[in-house]
């Protein structure tokens, strides 16, 4: 498998549906006409929700569509890390497996998400999602040669900076202490924008440090998701 896309898809709408679809095509490219194909596929689902999982391999590409329900907007994390040891991790698809299993490790255990961590114990990703941290005005994100790009976190950023914040980015990563510091948002296609409201460490749950930063004009993670709904372009 060289690539994989999933995404929520609700009554046949699909947040940043656009920005799918594009990269779609690109890798796609062998065949002008997959993507057509894809959204006549995707629209055989019934309205409801879904959880689409398409996957390019080198010639072929192939549809599943997965009912599911709406996600939790707030989330506990498992606040250990994992080791990345993706071999592929700026692509989305080869190392899903790797991915699913951890996944579903940390949610046999009680967390709903779970960080990928580098050698020095600095913070690159979410297993599957992207992470901001908000502090005092800014938006705070991983740019670590490790982490993979995200059309969830690229859409959050533009309501971000037009509501007035400005980005910065973490070329070596973040840290735990600024994630359990600060108000931080784990970001995919599938789950939307969710809040870490606990962070599971030795087996209890804490609280993150600063309950209730003040928000500098900063939407919250709820009117981000409602937005980008409002927004969903039909499939």
């Amino acid at each position: 498998m060289l690539y994989a896309s999933t995404f929520l898809m609700r009554d046949h709408r699909v947040a940043n549906l656009d920005a799918h679809l594009a990269r779609l095509r690109e890798e796609t490219s062998f065949d002008p006409g997959m993507v057509d194909e894809v959204r006549t596929q995707l629209r055989e689902a019934g309205n409801g929700i879904y959880r689409p999982l398409v996957r390019v391999g080198s010639t072929t590409v192939t549809v599943e569509l997965h009912p599911s329900i709406m996600p939790a907007e707030e989330i506990t994390v498992d606040a250990e890390g994992i080791l990345d040891q993706r071999r592929h991790p700026t692509r989305k698809g080869p190392d899903f497996g790797w991915q699913i299993r951890h996944l579903n490790m940390l949610r046999h255990s009680g967390s709903d998400a779970g960080m990928l961590i580098d050698q020095r114990g600095n913070v690159i990703s979410g297993v599957f999602s992207a992470i901001l941290f908000l502090r005092e005005g800014t938006v705070n994100i991983s740019a670590h040669p490790r982490a993979s790009d995200s059309i969830t976190l690229d859409a959050a950023l533009e309501m971000l900076t037009d509501a007035g914040l400005s980005v910065v980015e973490h070329p070596e990563g973040l840290t735990m202490p600024q994630l359990r510091g600060n108000e931080t948002w784990f970001l995919n296609s599938v789950e939307g924008v969710r809040k870490v409201t606990g962070w599971r460490e030795y087996g209890s749950v804490l609280a993150p440090r600063n309950l209730n930063p003040p928000r500098m004009g900063a939407p919250t993670h709820r009117e981000i998701n409602q937005r980008m709904w409002e927004l969903a372009g039909e499939i």
